[in-house]
């Protein structure tokens, strides 16, 4: 591999042999768009172990130039429209050493967490430095809807379309049927013309065999009675066929949404993942319908129906077949041009799905603040967008369909006039030239049909996109090839030197370990945003660490199969979710199978049974959506409960006593204190006071272990949970 500095410009790399920097010393490299003062030019940031280089391409501006060892922390300084890269040296200053446009914005963000390897000693990775935006497409550039989604543009359809002959496949048979009866439905299609072919030439104008007249007739009318029922079968068939097919569908992907880790969750809204649900899935299933009852049936009519034309008179056959190349060529025209229209069509929909799951969701909020008018005016924009996008695409159709009428009018007309210039010299019957034009009339049909093939195909294409797109993604969290069985847990828990962050260059756990022993409270304190939770995400294995390792009685949670790990965790969140459901099934959720009297024993535990026995039925009220008429005591209360039901070795507490009263929490404290006995416990806890009685606290400083002890030991130590417990203090004589 070559050196970093090879690509450089030959003025920069003089720049930089001025400077006593060789092109090996490089191990950073890369560039922003704009010079200090906001203007378009292009400047190389290098970096060697020694020293910090921004180096301008254009003449006249000298580089700035800064200590490795002299740099205490380095950041990004968001302006409006782009953005300075400083550096901060130990004398408290803060240098500029670049600015760039936000569009930039992504590699200078991980060039911080690279500098600060490199002052560590650290490895550092140029490559990772300068490699392209996740959520943009790497092969056309292209805005991709979320990182590591399937790009729209450069996805191959043929594949698309395996897939759906895949979920296809386990009904073949019916499939199988499904044509044959299509067959048949076509053939007596075929009919109707050659008796009335008959009929005009044998009876109504030869008057040869008048008898016919009646037989005729009765043959047409029972030709439709038999094609009727056929009919029917096809369309039975095809929408059972659908049906089943989007019933297969829905199931793999809510499948697949329990096997995806909360971080898909974090990363897409609501009303994304039920528009997939529901409208895209529609979408395939009309398609399907479409491909049965339109597609096929379409190519067989045309194969047949194209036989019948040539068998009867071949030179105006070929007169039939004038106006086709300008049907596929505008046919080809329309679909560029009306797939991109489909997608804003869908993307307008999701905005608008995610809007209202939003406002309805927080409705309450809505109104607490008076910001109804305000909702409303964002309403209106997103109806817009949905407005137009749909009538553009509704346009364009508009103009096609008439188009295709017209080209298709001309076939008709050049077979009047040709048919009837050999109706006229006698080389042509009458009969003949009526049954010609009435298969015309059904070529035709499929034809335009066939036509429109662009429009549902294009939406097809698009639903189906996001569908494979939900099944594709692979959780970050694999389960293991040789999973370990915890037979009975005793409950110690285990981090040992865990870095996590939600993205990797920015982390939000560095470098904790800490330690509970089988039956031990554990506190863990901090700062809003130290931390915390995602200490307890990683216990709960809702993420994996970077680096590091979490154990529970020795096993590294990679080892254990999720479900198997948090059968044995029981989780009180801050604010803990509750189902639309009675208060007894939402207690007994993570055991269904659980009495009512130990639903009540864990309810008088959590003490929940008064007040639940205070509402019109007691364990059988309804709750609403979210647990609403309950206060926010009252519904963590019942998170207990439901965490306790489950008499997990290893309890944890976010914050679980948040929102009840102090006469509520120090009657939860007492009942916790019993109930943790001989199980692990941890708990982060808002008010300090909590965890007095605690085997150990570890104290959490911007995603650092800073101390740890118990509660007297820490005060003693006068550090950081010291000056915790003194501002709460403070703040609690200023409410009396």
């Amino acid at each position: 591999m070559g050196l970093l500095g090879e690509n450089l410009p030959s003025a920069v790399v003089e720049k930089l042999r001025s400077l006593n920097i060789s092109l090996e010393e490089i191990v950073l490299q890369t560039k922003s768009d704009l010079n200090l003062k906001g203007e378009p030019e292009i400047t190389y940031v290098i970096a060697t172990p020694r020293q910090l280089v921004a180096v301008p391409e254009g003449e006249g501006v000298e580089p700035v130039v800064v200590e490795i060892q002299s740099i205490e922390s380095a950041r990004v300084n968001s302006k409006v429209g782009s953005a300075f890269f400083q550096v901060k040296i130990k004398q408290g200053i803060h240098v500029d050493v670049c600015r760039f446009s936000n569009a930039q914005r992504f590699r200078f963000d991980r060039l911080v967490t690279e500098l600060e390897n490199l002052k560590h000693g650290l490895p550092v990775d140029n490559k990772r430095l300068n490699e392209i935006h996740p959520q943009v497409c790497p092969q056309c550039g292209m805005i991709l809807r979320q990182e590591g989604a399937i790009c729209l543009r450069c996805q191959a359809q043929g594949s698309v379309m395996r897939r759906l002959f895949a979920l296809v496949s386990p009904y073949l048979s019916w499939i199988v049927g499904l044509i044959l009866a299509m067959i048949v439905s076509v053939t007596l299609g075929l009919v109707p013309p050659q008796l009335t072919r008959v009929l005009v030439d044998q009876v109504l104008t030869t008057q040869a065999h008048v008898d016919w007249l009646f037989w005729l007739v009765l043959a047409l009318v029972i030709n439709g009675l038999v094609k009727t029922q056929i009919d029917m079968v096809v369309g039975t068939l095809s929408t059972s066929i659908g049906t089943l097919i989007t019933f297969d569908l829905r199931q793999q992907m809510f499948k697949k949404l329990q096997q995806l880790s909360v971080d898909y969750y974090d990363k897409n809204s609501i009303g994304t993942i039920l528009n997939r649900f529901s409208q895209d899935v529609e979408v395939l299933h009309s398609f399907v319908t479409q491909l049965s009852q339109g597609f096929l049936l379409n190519c067989l009519m045309i194969v047949g129906i194209g036989a019948m034309l040539f068998s009867i008179n071949a030179l105006l056959a070929f007169f039939v077949l004038i106006p086709i190349p300008f049907v596929i060529l505008a046919t080809l025209t329309f679909y560029r041009r009306i797939y991109p229209r489909h997608r804003r069509v869908w993307d307008s929909q999701s905005k608008m799905s995610s809007f209202l799951t939003s406002v309805i969701s927080g409705n309450r909020v809505v109104k607490a603040f008076s910001q109804e008018e305000r909702e409303m005016k964002r309403f209106e924009r997103m109806a817009s967008y949905q407005r137009d996008s749909t009538r553009e695409l509704n346009l364009g159709v508009a103009a096609f369909n008439p188009m295709m009428a017209f080209l298709f009018s001309l076939g008709g007309l050049i077979i009047w006039y040709a048919g009837g210039k050999q109706v006229l010299s006698g080389t042509l019957t009458l009969g003949q030239l009526m049954a010609f034009l009435g298969y015309i009339s059904m070529f035709y049909t499929p034809l335009s049909n066939m036509a429109l093939l662009s429009n549902w195909f294009s939406g097809f294409t698009t639903a189906t996109t996001r569908i494979f797109e939900l099944l594709d993604t692979e959780p970050p969290l694999r389960e293991p090839n040789k999973p370990v069985k915890l037979e009975k847990v005793r409950g110690l828990i285990e981090l040992e030197n865990v870095t996590f962050g939600y993205d990797p260059y920015f982390p939000v756990i560095k470098g904790v370990s800490l330690k509970a022993e089988p039956g031990e409270l554990i506190g863990i304190v901090g700062r809003s945003g130290s931390g915390k939770t995602t200490l307890i995400n990683l216990i709960c294995r809702f993420y994996d660490p970077q680096k590091g390792t979490v154990r529970i009685d020795g096993q590294d949670l990679r080892t254990i199969p999720s479900t198997e790990l948090r059968r044995h965790i029981g989780l009180v969140l801050q604010e803990p979710f509750l189902f639309r459901g009675t208060i007894l099934e939402n207690i007994a959720y993570g055991r269904p199978e659980a009495s009512f009297q130990e639903v009540i024993r864990v309810a008088r535990a959590a003490e929940a049974h008064d007040f639940i026995m205070k509402l019109p039925s007691g364990y059988d009220f309804r709750l609403g959506e979210g647990g609403s008429g309950l206060s926010g005591g009252e519904r963590q209360r019942l998170g207990i409960a439901r965490a306790l039901l489950c008499d997990p070795p290893i309890l944890i507490l976010d914050e679980a006593t948040s929102s009840v009263d102090t006469e509520s929490e120090q009657k939860i404290q007492a009942a916790l204190a019993i109930l943790c006995r001989g199980r692990t416990t941890i708990a982060i806890a808002h008010r300090l006071s909590t965890l007095k009685g605690a085997d150990r606290i570890y104290v959490i400083e911007d995603g650092r272990l800073v101390e740890f002890g118990t509660h007297q030991q820490l005060m003693e130590k006068q550090g950081t949970y010291y000056r915790l417990v003194m501002i709460q203090t403070q703040l609690s004589s200023l409410e009396i």
